[in-house]
């Protein structure tokens, strides 16, 4: 079996119309009394930005809750809600939506989410997490246009389940 994603999906004859759960969590221990352990903890974590990577990496990902439909994506979702009319095409575009992502994150409407289990009155840990799907012909589509690694270094720190004929994989 092939050391990349897109060949061990096709290996394992996944269709194009299926979804694939790509996920990925990160945490922190914090001081959850001052209040601002979710900013600090999604600053001081890969979450954010891995999935705004993502996002901007011309693969469509949608939400694990809404449609998968075309033209529901999360990237179409932030342009149709007016999220990224202040980008001024000068910087990064993966900056700007790690920017959008973390600004948006008590509202949990991209996607980036984030728990806080509380140790005692003051201490305790922040985890911020995404759980988002893509369907495998759009991975196997952007693996043509610009190869497997690239597809491969777009997902390569997620956790990618999938529905089999053989039952769910889990691709780490």
């Amino acid at each position: 079996m092939s050391n990349n994603i897109v060949e061990k999906l096709q290996d394992l004859n996944v269709g194009e119309d299926a979804l694939v759960s790509v996920s990925y969590t990160e945490g922190a221990d914090v001081w959850h009394i001052n209040e601002s352990h979710v900013e600090e903890t999604a600053a001081e974590t890969d979450t954010a930005q891995w999935f705004a990577g993502l996002l901007a990496s011309g693969i469509p990902v949608y939400s694990q809750w809404g449609s998968a439909e075309k033209g529901s994506d999360i990237l179409t979702q932030m342009r149709d809600n007016g999220a990224l009319e202040e980008y001024e095409r000068d910087g990064f575009f993966e900056d700007f939506i790690q920017g959008v992502l973390t600004e948006t994150i008590y509202d949990n409407e991209y996607d980036l989410e984030y728990s806080t289990q509380q140790y005692d009155y003051k201490r305790g840990r922040c985890d911020i997490s995404v759980t988002v799907r893509c369907r495998a012909g759009d991975l196997f589509a952007q693996a043509e246009r610009n190869g497997t690694e690239f597809v491969d270094s777009a997902l390569s720190v997620f956790d990618l389940t999938v529905e089999t004929s053989a039952g769910t994989l889990t691709l780490k």
